[in-house]
């Protein structure tokens, strides 16, 4: 069965380890290596952070495909400096990751901080690269920090 939902691409293939490869993310993410994190996405990655009431926030929108994916962390490097950035709880099923965070910043432009936690979506392909990546958290706070 295994066998089967690897070729369907239902199933990592032997070997890939979705927790291990998001640490990855995070650690690069943390030392701000957008190399090493578009290295493990797949190269039509779906990327988006565009299901909120407003996008004046540089880093809500749709950065899919592995080329807009340093316009997005340049736009949070840019935006928000971190104070706090905590993986907590990992959820490992076939080729998804649910990944649970606290994470708390400040908005570059007002100095205001935010304090969330947050919810990442990963899906992956057979070869364990990223195919798709969202973020919920309370938008609201974050446009009422990022606003003067």
């Amino acid at each position: 069965m295994a066998a089967i939902q690897q070729q369907l691409g239902v199933a990592p293939a032997p070997g890939v380890n979705h927790t291990r490869t998001i640490q990855k993310v995070y650690d690069s993410f943390q030392r701000g290596d957008v190399a090493a994190i578009v290295a493990l996405c797949a190269e039509n990655v779906d990327w988006r952070n565009d299901e909120v009431a407003s996008r004046e926030c540089p880093w809500n929108g749709n950065f899919s495909g592995r080329k807009n994916l340093p316009a997005f962390f340049k736009a949070v490097g840019d935006s928000l400096e971190f104070s706090l950035f905590e993986p907590r709880t990992f959820v490992e099923q076939g080729n998804h990751l649910c990944v649970q965070l606290r994470i708390e910043s400040t908005a570059r432009r007002t100095g205001k901080g935010i304090k969330a936690d947050a919810i990442h979506l990963w899906t992956f392909d057979a070869r364990g690269l990223i195919t798709r990546y969202r973020h919920f958290n309370d938008t609201a706070a974050e446009l009422n920090a990022y606003r003067a």
